[in-house]
């Protein structure tokens, strides 16, 4: 991904379906969403993850994903952004200094490189995506009854 982010990867006729039917599938499961027209680059935002690990934890890591994910994808903010990156590190206790070395030295570049290329050996190839232990990964927007079958399928 460009450093200035990148459209999505579909031609401004088909957007506004493809728009439509995020929010649908959003709205039927009660989640909030408001897709943006363009990727941002996240990669600011995995290695931060990475530093969030180091310091407090899985839980907490996911919890930052949350954060910044639903700052995306219901917010609109640039994921990119250090301003925003550091308000959500300091909700566990990183402070600024700490994001900005880390990425400056990418102290945990090796970390987000494993974990893209242990989701690309999984199979995964877009998102949402959903992975199980020793099994192939299923990815992509999908109907929630089709999320479900899935889960029942690989329970």
């Amino acid at each position: 991904m460009p450093p200035g982010g990148a459209d999505k990867p579909f031609s401004d006729a088909e957007w506004p379906m493809v728009r439509a039917r995020l929010i649908a599938l959003a709205e039927r499961v009660g989640l909030p969403i408001d897709p943006p027209r363009r990727n941002a680059n996240s990669r600011l935002a995995l290695e931060t993850m990475e530093l969030v690990r180091s310091r407090a934890g899985d839980d907490a890591a996911a919890n930052f994903h949350h954060a910044v994910s639903r700052a995306f994808f219901v917010d609109g903010a640039n994921v990119a952004d250090m301003g925003l990156i550091v308000l959500e590190a300091a909700v566990f206790g990183i402070a600024k200094p700490d994001v900005e070395a880390a990425w400056q030295s990418h102290a945990f570049a090796a970390a987000v490189d494993a974990s893209i290329a242990a989701s690309r050996a999984a199979g995964v190839r877009g998102v949402p995506a959903y992975g199980w232990p020793g099994r192939r990964a299923i990815s992509g927007m999908m109907e929630p009854e089709q999320i479900v079958a899935a889960l029942e399928a690989y329970a």
